[in-house]
């Protein structure tokens, strides 16, 4: 979706996605107490406003979805990409635009097939301005 709807003059004129350690205090310790947490850094434009000056409040939620999603997916007991099952947004400020945002996600729980993260939208002095928990489920072996 990134590539072929959002990435276009006056919405995401850019964005670059890497990993790195977390230091996240809930964030599940994985081998060898490395912990890394999924980060985008997204340049944003008009074209993504609710109101003029903001970005939807959907656009945001989209963000923390992909992203924890992804954060999920390198958790996944299986290499089949999981599902949202539920997400939950807190919207704490007003997203303005254009900006540039760094949003991240890290796992703190994994159950069997469930898989817990958390993420946050951040502006460039690091203020959160969205945060989000979400329960993803791995896919099954021959299930769509």
């Amino acid at each position: 979706m990134f590539n072929t709807t959002l990435y276009r003059p006056g919405a995401i004129s850019a964005h670059i996605s890497f990993s790195r350690p977390t230091t996240a205090p809930d964030a599940l310790s994985g081998n060898g107490g490395i912990v890394n947490e999924q980060c985008m850094l997204l340049s944003l434009g008009h074209a993504l406003d609710g109101k003029p000056g903001r970005a939807h409040g959907g656009f945001n939620s989209l963000v923390l979805d992909q992203l924890c999603g992804k954060a999920a997916h390198y958790a996944a007991p299986n290499a089949i990409p999981p599902a949202t099952a539920t997400l939950t947004v807190d919207y704490r400020a007003p997203v303005g635009t254009p900006c540039v945002v760094l949003a991240r996600a890290w796992v703190v729980e994994v159950s069997g097939r469930k898989i817990w993260v958390r993420g946050v939208l951040e502006d460039g002095e690091g203020v959160v301005l969205a945060s989000g928990r979400a329960l993803f489920i791995a896919g099954r072996e021959g299930v769509l």
